[in-house]
């Protein structure tokens, strides 16, 4: 029987590095709504914060909901890293505490969805989809009132 080869979702030739923003979508594992705890939705806030403070990259604007996070990023120019390798570190760290300190063995999906985003127009655009999300979902009346969408100036 041959082995199961997951399909890259990936740009072919494309350098996921600086110079780009990236609209980034990671779900939770099974779609579970992990992130309604509000501890850990701030916790993945202050991990956000703490990922800015260090420079890796300038972000925009995120939004967590209950099963995924959208977040709207560009790596910095100091961080030689790829993407993936952000997206990995950020999501192993939170896993990590997840196990320790909310008991949840597995918290994202394998992989996670990406835009490279290619005009100042659509970063824009993007930034409203993202903010607006919980608007869309009746949580909210305006996405200011949602506690965990924030657009970063």
């Amino acid at each position: 029987m041959k082995a199961f080869k997951r399909k890259s979702i990936r740009l072919k030739n494309f350098d996921y590095r600086d110079g780009y923003a990236y609209f980034i979508t990671i779900c939770t594992n099974e779609n579970k709504s992990y992130f309604k705890n509000t501890e850990f939705a701030i916790f993945i806030v202050n991990t956000i914060d703490y990922r800015i403070m260090l420079g890796e990259v300038t972000m925009y604007c995120y939004c967590i909901k209950p099963n995924h996070i959208h977040i709207l990023l560009s790596l910095n120019e100091n961080y030689k890293k790829s993407l993936s390798v952000w997206i990995s570190s950020f999501k192993r760290y939170i896993t990590k505490i997840a196990k320790e300190k909310f008991n949840i063995p597995h918290v994202w999906q394998k992989n996670y969805y990406d835009h490279v985003v290619r005009t100042d127009e659509s970063l824009t655009k993007i930034a409203e989809y993202i903010l607006n999300n919980p608007v869309r979902r009746g949580l909210v009346n305006k996405w200011t009132e949602y506690p965990f969408s924030r657009l970063i100036d």
